[in-house]
């Protein structure tokens, strides 16, 4: 009987995989028993995928179990990390006995054109059915919350979000930003075309060079940038993970992120780690939701106006910078975990409306219908 379980699919690179690393090394210091069972999900990953490497040290924290396939799973909470892995059977279902299951949701469920991304209770069904558990969903942001809350009365939510974690402890920053007469703005991420805007004069609108600003990137594909006609003479570009991401946010100033209209952002554990560092970041007004009032929010285009307004008001920006980092802190920090592990098992879930959605209920029973009939049409046309 452990006091938690999490199950997880082991080939995640990104976001869910670093949280659910940083999740468990709190529970290990807090002294509680955790099992971890890696499913082997279907239809999500390439064939070409790995496990993510860091899994390998979960074995050696203590009070951690990693639990064998088929393994009867008992514990107060188990923690169903990423819904679309399991919108599929997975295949290595297992028996769980939990007083309360909850599915971790690190993916939205409309994407940027509106569209619902899977079947939620396509999910709870496997989920019924290969685990014997009716989950409850956590959303991982306000953002999620705003839509998962779409479905209400028909999804249950968790009362409060179960965000990404950090040990604050390794994001320290190591000198005071916005400072000098340049100001340093860049950003980092996976160098994928969905994680940068769709087109060439937004990118370059969103990263502006020039005597006064200084362009560093980590995670940049140059031929795509290229593609679309955007001149990186002047960038400083560090391939993805060629700078630990608390070396590479230390150096900057401000964090510009602007990604396709196609994406939809469940978290930005990269927003978080740049807050975490008092960069000012610059976000699209889809991220609101999830940061408040910690950000400033426009288009690509209004970069250069935000970056001269940082300029001639550099200390009410630091100002802003420090309570951001304050406010990640404390919805972050591994030191707020247990607590909020507490509260989450013994509050009850929550089925209203009520705070806002992110579409109208019968826009949404459309947009239900109409992921069901792409479905129906993607087995149609499988062989």
């Amino acid at each position: 009987m452990f006091d938690l379980i999490i199950l997880t699919d082991p080939r995640f690179q990104g976001g869910t995989t670093a949280s659910v690393m940083t999740d468990l090394a709190a529970f290990s210091a807090a002294g509680l028993s955790v099992g971890v069972y890696l499913v082997r999900s279907q239809g999500f990953f390439r064939p070409e995928d790995r496990p993510h490497p860091g899994l390998e040290q979960i074995a050696d924290l203590e009070g951690v179990t990693l639990c064998q396939d088929g393994s009867e799973l008992a514990a107060a909470v188990a923690l169903f990390h990423h819904p679309m892995i399991f919108h599929h059977p997975v295949l290595n279902p297992a028996p769980v006995r939990a007083e309360r299951s909850f599915i971790v949701t690190h993916a939205p469920l409309f994407d940027g054109h509106g569209a619902m991304s899977f079947d939620p209770f396509r999910v709870a069904s496997h989920l019924r059915t290969q685990f014997g558990v009716r989950p409850v969903w956590a959303p991982i942001s306000g953002l999620c919350r705003t839509q998962y809350r779409s479905l209400a009365p028909f999804l249950p939510l968790s009362a409060e979000n179960w965000p990404n974690s950090f040990d604050i402890r390794d994001w320290r920053p190591s000198r005071p930003k916005m400072s000098g007469p340049v100001l340093t703005i860049g950003r980092h991420s996976r160098p994928h075309a969905e994680k940068w805007p769709d087109h060439g004069p937004d990118i370059s609108a969103s990263l502006p060079s020039s005597d006064t600003v200084r362009v560093r990137v980590m995670g940049a594909d140059r031929p795509h940038l290229r593609e679309r006609g955007v001149d990186i003479a002047g960038w400083d570009i560090v391939p993805f993970g060629g700078e630990t991401p608390v070396a590479f946010l230390d150096s900057l100033d401000v964090f510009s992120y602007f990604h396709s209209a196609s994406y939809v952002e469940a978290y930005g554990r990269t927003v978080a780690e740049a807050m975490l560092m008092t960069c000012r970041c610059l976000l699209p007004a889809s991220l609101r939701p999830t940061f408040g009032p910690h950000a400033l929010y426009g288009r690509p285009a209004d970069v250069p106006a935000m970056l001269d307004h940082i300029r001639t008001h550099k200390e009410a920006h630091q100002a802003a910078s420090a309570r951001a980092r304050a406010h990640i802190e404390a919805e972050v920090s591994t030191q707020t975990i247990i607590a909020r592990f507490q509260r989450l098992r013994q509050a009850d879930p929550t089925l209203t409306r009520r705070g806002g959605v992110a579409v109208a209920p019968l826009t949404a029973l459309r947009k239900l219908i109409g992921v069901r009939r792409r479905s129906h049409r993607r087995r149609a046309e499988t062989p």
